[in-house]
């Protein structure tokens, strides 16, 4: 009994001596990463769709533009003129259209009539003339020669007061449908030039498709530009929301959570922090694209991009390499809770 209770009492101290088991080791609770400033948006290219000379630039680097204003403008008195030409046959064949649908004026009508009376009574004085020339002419008293000039003369003034009625009765009766028909098919034909031209002429003039800030201007007044190799005439990038697109290792994925709040860094601003979240988490892995200064940074090295939405006000610009810690939860080793 004594051997027993000895044992147990060799037993508990050795127990009692023995090392605790190991605690969990937390990482750290921040994720750091290299990352560079972006606009929220793509940053858009402005390149102009023709070929020709550039003749005025409007904006510079740093001004701020709405969508749709107008950024440069190429040479194009050509297309110029080819839009006024549409346009005047447009407004031509309206107004023929117009006197089709409408009929004639009332003052027109009334020239008709009166042009037709007069045609009429130069008409019946040449018969006249016709007939006494012909009795003279059977008398033998007058040649044959001033008989045919009164026939000529009778005739074509007949002819000259037919043409007058039939004038009038167009008037009268107003445009056939046919006539209408091909007026409005010629006019839509030239309204589709005219918007062609107009479209061409459009083309010089170079507008942001976006409301944003200027960040780089290539092209000046002067420069030609050719539409089979565009090279851009300025870069656009909206700066109301700025993101930074960071790289975390491979090894800190599980760390790295959608809305988790970041603290962004750089050299060009000591002292300085700004605040953001993370708003995407790629789903393809990458190597590293953003480098630091650090020498021994791998460069093969197997990464995951996120990107990051600062709070605004931040006067970061574009191209601009940071620093990135990323809050994350306390992770222990694998296999521990």
């Amino acid at each position: 009994m004594k051997f027993w209770s000895f044992a147990l009492v060799v037993a508990f101290s050795a127990c009692s001596n023995a090392p605790p088991p190991a605690s969990p080791v937390p990482l750290s609770t921040s994720v750091h990463a290299n990352g560079v400033v972006e606009p929220a948006g793509e940053e858009r290219l402005i390149i102009p769709q023709v070929t020709g000379r550039v003749e005025q630039v409007l904006v510079d680097e740093g001004d701020r533009v709405e969508s749709g204003q107008l950024l440069a403008e190429l040479e194009n008195a050509e297309q110029g003129a080819q839009l006024m030409a549409a346009q005047a046959d447009v407004q031509r064949l309206e107004a023929e259209l117009a006197r089709l649908q409408n009929g004639a004026r009332p003052e027109e009508i009334r020239a008709a009539r009166a042009a037709s009376d007069e045609a009429g009574a130069i008409a019946q004085q040449a018969q006249a003339e016709r007939v006494r020339r012909q009795h003279l002419a059977e008398k033998k008293l007058i040649s044959q020669e001033l008989l045919e000039d009164a026939r000529t003369r009778a005739a074509t003034a007949e002819a000259a007061s037919e043409r007058s009625k039939a004038q009038l009765d167009l008037l009268l009766a107003g445009a056939r449908h046919e006539d209408i028909a091909a007026a409005q098919a010629t006019l839509a034909a030239a309204r589709a030039q005219a918007q062609r031209a107009d479209a061409e002429l459009e083309k010089t003039r170079i507008r942001a498709p976006i409301a944003g800030v200027v960040l780089k201007r290539v092209l000046n007044a002067g420069e030609t530009v050719t539409a089979l190799a565009p090279q851009p005439l300025a870069t656009l990038g909206n700066l109301d929301r700025l993101h930074v697109r960071a790289e975390i290792n491979e090894l800190d994925i599980s760390r790295v959570a959608m809305g988790a709040h970041a603290t962004v860094t750089s050299d060009a601003f000591p002292g300085k922090e700004f605040a953001g979240r993370v708003i995407r988490i790629a789903r393809r892995m990458g190597t590293r694209t953003i480098l630091s200064d650090d020498p021994a940074q791998r460069r093969d090295a197997k990464t995951l991009e996120i990107m990051i939405e600062l709070d605004p006000g931040a006067p970061l610009p574009i191209g601009l390499r940071v620093d990135v810690q990323i809050v994350a939860g306390v992770v222990g080793p694998p296999g521990l809770e």
